[in-house]
């Protein structure tokens, strides 16, 4: 567990934005456009889950590629 502490990171600040793009919500303006004032929580949110992902597969890979070598 304390080797993935960036890799949690990431993954509770994806969910962070992915919640607060659901809470802060859309509407439909009078000329009906339609208005999200928390839409970049959306691209960010996908990129922290990626570097999220990305992280543990190379946390893990170094992990084992490093008991490989003591070995």
């Amino acid at each position: 567990m304390k080797n993935f502490k960036v890799s949690i990171l990431f993954f509770i600040v994806s969910l962070i934005l992915f919640a607060t793009h659901s809470f802060v919500g859309s509407y439909v303006d009078a000329n009906g456009i339609l208005i999200e004032p928390a839409f970049f929580c959306i691209p960010l949110g996908y990129l922290s889950l990626i570097l999220s992902v990305f992280t543990a597969i190379y946390r893990i890979i170094k992990i084992n590629f490093i008991s490989a070598i003591s070995k």
